[in-house]
């Protein structure tokens, strides 16, 4: 499978700046948990998002990205597939931000108080902040 993502410019400028200094095998892994049991407290459909400075394994996915690679696990790949990347400083948050547009509405259960430490909504099916 190949895993389309969509990473907007604030984001890509974003991990230029935190990847400086870093080997030249790390690359940022992208990861998807399916389920309500994440920070988004409960809710059927709601995704929790999640990034990190990582060396690429044999099985995952590799998504060359304006000088970087993003690392996407084969148990993430559906969850993460057609996702976007953003990268947000507002007074209500900040920090990267992915939301997967193409993923079903999540239940009432789980639009409940949004994702509240990740700090922002779980529309399109989750989308919590994933502070950087």
């Amino acid at each position: 499978m190949t895993v389309h993502v969509e990473v907007r410019t604030a984001a890509i400028e974003q991990v230029h700046r935190l990847m400086a200094g870093q080997k030249p095998e790390m690359g940022v892994r992208v990861y998807a948990q399916a389920g309500g049991a994440g920070c988004c407290g409960g809710g059927s459909g709601v995704v929790q998002f999640g990034m990190a400075f990582a060396k690429p394994r044999a099985d995952d996915e590799v998504v060359p990205v304006d000088g970087f690679r993003l690392f996407v696990d084969p148990g993430s790949t559906k969850l993460v597939d057609g996702a976007v990347i953003d990268y947000v400083e507002s007074l209500a948050e900040s920090g990267f931000k992915i939301t997967n547009p193409t993923l079903p509405e999540p239940d009432e259960g789980g639009k409940a108080d949004g994702c509240g430490g990740c700090g922002s909504s779980s529309a399109n099916g989750g989308g919590c902040s994933c502070g950087g």
